[in-house]
């Protein structure tokens, strides 16, 4: 039978003031380590208790604070102290994330604020367990309209249609276009594949006036892009040829 211990409640509560104490009077928080970042988390969800190893056992299970955060609802459930609060604000913390970024996105015109259209492209896409196209279409002022992922695959593979994404962009009027999948194996290396319905796509839409501005593969922590390897051709020889 374990016995109430008013020592360890004590121990408990001043260790979240502290770590609290730390982040809010800190200006750069990102001295954090990811547990601690998560421990303040989990705080808020998991009152009275030290949440301290949940953070690490969850990190050393799922890889990282990001795979955490969007981890299923079921994958989360075997950890004890983990009940709908947690699930709940974790499903908060990244919707505000992507709804933030998507604001920044469309209010800014994409070239001015290129950083934050790959970070939203990664939020949206990093970590997923399946590979997944989204295509950002964007008007003549270079300015979000729409975010569609027209594909899921499979873990190693999906497909985009490219003349899809014509008709979408002739019906939504957009002028620019990126498109971005990511590579649940963690590389963001494109496959001969990716090479040539990249061609592909590039040829249509230069053919109807649109331009693509870059294909974006989010691999685990880091991106490729067409554009800034300038691989962005209407010919997959020409391309295939410089690597």
């Amino acid at each position: 039978m374990t016995t109430f211990n008013p020592m360890n409640s004590l121990d408990n509560k001043g260790h979240r003031a502290r770590v609290r104490k730390r982040f809010l009077e800190s200006a750069d928080c990102s001295y954090l380590l990811d547990y601690e970042f998560l421990e303040l988390i989990l705080m808020k969800a998991i009152p009275r208790r030290d949440v301290k190893p949940l953070a690490k056992a969850l990190l050393h299970h799922f890889g990282s604070l990001s795979k955490v955060l969007r981890a299923e609802a079921e994958e989360l459930r075997p950890f004890k102290g983990i009940g709908d609060s947690t699930i709940v604000l974790f499903k908060i913390i990244m919707e505000a994330n992507r709804r933030i970024l998507d604001k920044d996105v469309k209010e800014h015109p994409a070239l001015s604020c290129w950083a934050k259209v790959v970070d939203y492209c990664c939020l949206c896409l990093q970590d997923e367990r399946v590979e997944k196209f989204m295509v950002l279409y964007f008007n003549n002022q270079l300015r979000l309209i729409r975010r569609e992922i027209p594909q899921t695959g499979t873990k190693d593979r999906v497909s985009l249609y490219p003349s899809e994404v014509l008709r979408r962009a002739l019906i939504l009027g957009a002028t620019h276009i990126v498109v971005a999948h990511n590579h649940p194996s963690g590389s963001a290396e494109p496959s001969l594949a990716d090479f040539n319905m990249t061609a592909e796509l590039f040829k249509l839409l230069t053919a109807n006036g649109i331009k693509l501005l870059d294909h974006l593969i989010i691999g685990s922590g880091k991106t490729y892009s067409f554009s800034g390897q300038g691989r962005l051709s209407a010919n997959p020889r020409i391309i295939l040829k410089e690597l």
